[in-house]
């Protein structure tokens, strides 16, 4: 042990000082590693969560198709269904129109962003409610108007590969 002019044991304060840095240290690497091991819902968030993002249904395996399509309808009955306008003008043959899927997944994602997400503000819920939701059921009644007086489903979507395919020839040549 070394000392110093004033009798103090300068060495045990030096190694004081250094356990107490590692003790700290060591906290902060302790609480790293129980963040990065703690479920997902009780981490802390160093950044935003980002909002939640849409559905895009044309690459989607069949069987999420199903799932979403079920998360879908429950949404509709527990939720958007508490609107009388929007119970009246979504008709029961919506899930068989796929711009109707489309514009409800669209109306969905933003509820979840004004009403779930982490990061929502009730400027968020004033336009859900003041623009999307309204907007949203205006089209999909306009859509299904023609099925007010029984069904008149989609017709097979256009394939224009076949009159495209010349024009591409062409243009390949060129």
């Amino acid at each position: 042990m070394s000392d110093s002019d004033d009798g103090t044991d300068t060495t045990a304060d030096t190694n004081a000082e250094i356990i107490a840095d590692l003790a700290a240290e060591l906290e902060q690497l302790a609480a790293a590693v129980a963040d990065l091991t703690a479920p997902s819902s009780k981490r802390r968030r160093t950044e935003p969560e980002p909002p939640p993002r849409p559905w895009s249904w044309l690459p989607m395996p069949h069987t999420e198709k199903a799932d979403r399509l079920a998360e879908l309808g429950d949404w509709l009955t527990q939720v958007l269904f508490a609107w009388p306008h929007a119970e009246r003008a979504i008709l029961p043959c919506w899930m068989r129109h796929w711009d109707v899927i489309e514009e409800l997944s669209m109306l969905y994602c933003c509820w979840k962003t004004a009403y779930l997400w982490d990061e929502a503000t009730a400027s968020d819920a004033a336009q859900f409610l003041d623009h999307w939701l309204p907007n949203a059921v205006a089209r999909i009644e306009i859509r299904l108007r023609p099925c007010g007086q029984g069904h008149h489903p989609d017709r097979p979507r256009r394939d224009d590969a076949a009159i495209l395919a010349p024009v591409l020839d062409k243009l390949r040549w060129l």
